[in-house]
């Protein structure tokens, strides 16, 4: 521990942690390089900390709630953030007026754990375009109940390779909680997310695995999305496995003219213009709209584009030894008028096929097998709704087992 912690707990008006009061479970900060505490300028102490930490540094952060009005910024390579607890070491920004996020990182191999990021305007904790990144035991909320005011997302990695969130929570985001967008290697686990539009979302991304989340009480629990126009395209190959996702019947709250708020309420999973994806042993129950969707790009619905290396269709899939529960008895959206069979299938595909590709030997088809008594409908979107069927027969196949992540 640096031999300035004494002064400077002094200086921020604290002291050293009393781990022998109550039943408080003692912190160890013997690894700590500096110890900071909550002051009357949480602004500028942490900042200057975070300018002048050093490659391999652990900023530690005592209890307590500190206030922020600006937005942190972390720029150095190989820096540990660690908290008392998410309960107990708790970043507000509800005053915060400048900048948009509250902490913005862009250093690699960046280690957050222990510690809670409350009311950011923006995203919670944005990483871009870094190496390496790993959140754990954290926090990201808002106070306010489906609010257009509160950020965005809960995490934000962005453009990243090496990407890791385990043990965290996120609740209260308007588009999404728990967000990985063009990256690549991801770790997705034992998380809880809720009372966000979507509660996890994994875009324009490769190779991740999603594990042993808890995704509840949201617009919409897990979605894997390839969308058009990002600088990074073509995402393929997310695990999604042994996931509980519970009753997301959440009314839509998202920015207007955004994707997600294209959302109705009540959908399970979804699963939009991307390929080679496996989705297994996951619990899909409680939900209004549907326990599963499978949908192309449809400009009707999300708008025109004008990307030319932008793939519309959804190829590939595996969906296997799901459990499905409870879904579709009071279908949300345009869904609702498209589909007639009440309660709504659970698994439910839009039908568009790319007709320039030959998909003879099925390669490129979206399979099905083994999800227990789930039913299956195509409503024919592509096709005028002229065929609309529910006999799984010809999606009744098996598609590529995928590994687990360890980034």
């Amino acid at each position: 521990m640096s031999s300035l912690l004494p002064a400077l707990l002094l200086a921020c008006g604290g002291s050293e942690p009393d781990d022998t009061a109550g039943t408080t479970p003692a912190v160890d900060w013997s690894t700590c390089t500096t110890l900071l505490a909550p002051s009357a300028d949480d602004p500028t102490v942490v900042q200057t900390a975070l300018i002048e930490a050093a490659e391999g540094d652990e900023l530690c952060f005592d209890a307590g709630t500190w206030r922020f009005t600006t937005e942190l910024s972390l720029s150095v390579d190989g820096v540990t953030l660690r908290g008392a607890g998410a309960d107990r070491t708790v970043w507000d920004f509800s005053a915060q007026d400048v900048g948009a996020n509250g902490l913005a990182v862009t250093g690699d191999g960046v280690t957050m754990t222990d510690f809670g990021v409350m009311n950011t305007p923006g995203d919670g904790i944005r990483a871009t375009n870094v190496s390496d990144v790993s959140w754990s035991r954290m926090t990201v909320g808002w106070d306010a109940q489906a609010s257009l005011e509160n950020g965005a997302y809960g995490f934000y990695p962005v453009g990243s390779d090496g990407v890791r969130i385990e043990d965290s929570a996120v609740y209260g985001a308007r588009d999404a909680g728990l967000y990985v967008g063009q990256s690549t290697r991801i770790l997705v686990a034992r998380n809880e997310v809720w009372g966000n539009v979507a509660g996890i979302e994994i875009e324009n991304s490769t190779d991740a695995e999603v594990v042993d989340n808890h995704a509840h009480d949201n617009t919409a629990g897990i979605l894997v999305f390839n969308l058009p126009g990002l600088e990074v395209g073509d995402g393929k190959r997310a695990k999604v496995h042994a996931n509980r996702v519970e009753s997301n019947n959440l009314e839509n709250f998202a920015e207007a003219g955004t994707i997600v708020a294209s959302v109705p309420p009540g959908l399970g999973i979804v699963v939009l213009a991307t390929d080679g994806n496996e989705f297994h042993d996951n619990t899909v129950s409680g939900h209004d709209t549907a326990g599963m969707l499978m949908l192309s790009y449809i400009e009707d619905l999300f708008g025109s584009e004008d990307d030319p290396a932008y793939d519309h269709w959804p190829e590939a899939n595996w969906a296997h030894d799901n459990t499905f529960t409870g879904n579709g008895e009071d279908p949300q959206g345009v869904l609702a008028g498209l589909i007639p069979t009440r309660p709504m299938p659970d698994l439910l595909w839009d039908g568009c096929v790319d007709t320039a590709k030959d998909n003879s030997g099925g390669a490129y088809t979206n399979c099905y097998s083994d999800n227990g008594d789930a039913d299956f409908y195509n409503f024919d979107w592509c096709g005028g709704f002229a065929h609309q069927e529910s006999d799984l027969a010809a999606y009744t196949c098996t598609g590529a087992s995928l590994p687990a992540q360890d980034p």
